[in-house]
């Protein structure tokens, strides 16, 4: 039987092996804590990236079924504005687009348009053509050529380093990204969302989702485009083939198929008519052999002349000369003739007219070159002075005492008058050459005029020193007449009279009654006009041979003969040589 020290010695050892087995259980759990601890995390790491390959995925299918959707309503009979509208309301199953826009931009013309434009605050008023280009968030994205996110502390950065400085709409997003679009190899437009809600921030990842889309939109773009162009072409052609002057008309298998509105007019039957009947049906009787034969030639390939004549009878029985030029053609996949047609009548009548206005062409140009050269010397001088005179004033203007610069500005005023008064006579011989100088007769106070007349020839020519005198004796003093003219007959005469008075003496103005007309002389002790140049003086451009420096157009005395001549009145002149001219108006 054991003693107690076994029994003690025994129970020792299984206590140690207890012990022993309790810390081994120990262990066991801690390692299973720790194999439990790492499943599960690896659980949760693997289901996150499930999810995010299932969101990746599922955003992929989006991706990819809305770029189907873009594409198939870019093939869709859509106009441009509903196939954005389409693209829009797409473009918010990928992002934040409550507020979109589309801008194409013209590099060439710096201008912008905005086809598209939808936001819950500006509304659709920023919708518009041809923007001028600025320094905007979408001009901020069209020069980096890249896509841009901007939030309000990245738009104060940018507006402070003068990158932004004209925005246009509310700008007071909470996020707004913006991408270039890419048209033809350039950039030639923006794809822009943005949002106002705080929590609205876009991403580098919405940024690439956005240029996906552009990129798509771009392609759906130039396709418009290109058919935009394709139907502004074609409607240029129909609309010259429709309103040209020429008569343009296919035929095939001997009868017309197509006419146009021209073509009805210079034959003179209507286009019903035309296609009802053999090609021939218009042509004058005596013509139809070599017409015929010429077509026939035509068709076998042969030469024929590029352009010959031929008449046709009209539906009210008139015959008309026309000329023809014609070229083999392909229609409806068919062997055709295009012809196109003039009326020769009107070039033979334009052929005469230049024939009969050869002559007043060369009178015109005689006249333009004596105008240039009048022209530039009556300029140059006032503006000579004009000049000096301004840069007197630059340089010296704060040291000069006022009367001296009284006096500069005068000298400037009176060249701008004087260049004035130039110009309003060119307007007035352009009137007459046009034969446009209005006659508007009405009563007028005919003492009133000539009182005003003389005043107004006193002020201009004040340093003259000739005595000015107006006698007015006619009876009534109220007449029918066109002032306006009247102020060019005697604001010419009055002034020329003072003007070729060099040395001074007296200018008589004397109004008077004769024969139920009114009689106006207008006299001077000037220079007086040599006899043998009396009969070109009313010519446009004409000027004595002794006026020496005294500075003129030769437009006055012409513009006094037409407004005389619109009165149905007449002028007579008396004149000799350093005693002084008088002319006499009666109207």
């Amino acid at each position: 039987m054991p003693s107690d020290a076994d029994l003690h010695a025994q129970l020792k050892q299984l206590q140690q092996q207890h012990q022993a087995l309790q810390a081994d259980y120990r262990d066991l759990q801690l390692e299973k804590q720790k194999q439990e601890t790492s499943a599960n995390l690896w659980l949760e790491q693997r289901t996150r990236e499930l999810q995010a390959e299932a969101r990746e995925q599922k955003k992929a299918e989006t991706l990819q079924r809305v770029f189907y959707r873009i594409a198939e309503r870019a093939a869709a009979d859509l106009s441009f504005y509903d196939f954005l509208q389409s693209v829009h309301g797409l473009l918010g199953e990928l992002l934040y687009a409550k507020n979109c826009y589309v801008c194409l931009y013209d590099a060439q013309k710096q201008r912008k348009d905005f086809p598209y434009y939808v936001d819950e605050r500006d509304g659709n008023a920023l919708q518009r053509s041809n923007v001028p280009y600025r320094r905007g968030l979408t001009e901020f994205v069209l020069n980096t050529g890249r896509p841009q996110i901007i939030d309000a502390a990245r738009l104060k950065d940018l507006e402070t380093a003068g990158l932004v400085t004209e925005g246009s709409g509310d700008m007071t997003f909470s996020s707004w990204l913006g991408v270039p679009m890419h048209i033809r190899g350039d950039i030639g437009g923006v794809l822009a969302v943005q949002g106002y809600e705080p929590g609205v921030q876009y991403s580098a990842a919405d940024a690439d989702i956005l240029s996906f889309v552009a990129n798509h939109v771009s392609s759906a773009i130039e396709r418009y485009q290109a058919l935009d162009e394709l139907r502004k072409s074609e409607e240029r052609y129909r609309t010259v083939i429709e309103n040209v002057g020429v008569g343009v008309v296919v035929v095939q298998d001997g009868r017309m198929v197509f006419v146009n509105p021209s073509l009805e007019r210079i034959v003179g039957h209507p286009r019903e008519y035309l296609l009802s009947q053999p090609y021939t049906a218009t042509v004058h009787p005596d013509d139809l052999p070599v017409m015929r034969e010429r077509h026939e030639r035509r068709q076998r390939g042969d030469e024929v002349e590029s352009m010959y004549g031929f008449r046709v009878v009209t539906q009210a029985g008139e015959v008309r000369s026309l000329e023809l030029s014609a070229v083999q053609i392909e229609w409806s996949k068919r062997e055709a003739t295009l012809i196109f047609v003039v009326d020769a009548t009107a070039r033979l009548q334009a052929e005469l007219t230049q024939r009969q206005t050869l002559q007043r062409q060369t009178e015109l140009n005689d006249m333009k070159s004596r105008f240039i050269s009048v022209a530039s010397h009556e300029f140059r001088t006032p503006l000579a002075f004009i000049l000096s005179s301004a840069e007197l004033l630059k340089h010296y203007g704060d040291r000069l005492p006022e009367p001296e610069k009284a006096e500069v500005i005068n000298t400037i005023e009176t060249g701008v008058q004087r260049m004035t008064q130039m110009l309003d006579r060119v307007l007035l011989l352009g009137k007459v050459e046009a034969q446009m100088l209005e006659f508007k007769p009405e009563q007028i106070n005919l003492q009133t005029l000539c009182q005003n007349l003389v005043e107004d020839a006193r002020i201009q020519h004040s340093q003259t020193g000739c005595e000015l005198a107006l006698e007015f004796e006619a009876r009534p003093a109220v007449g029918l007449f066109d002032e306006k003219l009247l102020r060019h007959i005697f604001g010419n005469l009055l002034s020329n009279a003072i003007k070729y008075s060099p040395q001074g003496g007296k200018v008589l103005f004397r109004v008077s009654s004769l024969d139920g007309r009114v009689a106006f002389e207008v006299a001077d002790q000037g220079i007086g006009i040599p006899a043998e140049e009396l009969p070109h003086l009313f010519e446009w451009f004409h000027r004595a041979s002794n006026v020496g420096e005294i500075q003129g157009t030769g437009l006055g005395l012409a513009i006094v003969k037409n407004s005389i001549d619109l009165h149905g009145g007449h002028i007579e002149v008396a004149s000799t040589v350093g005693q002084g001219t008088r002319f006499t108006v009666r109207i």
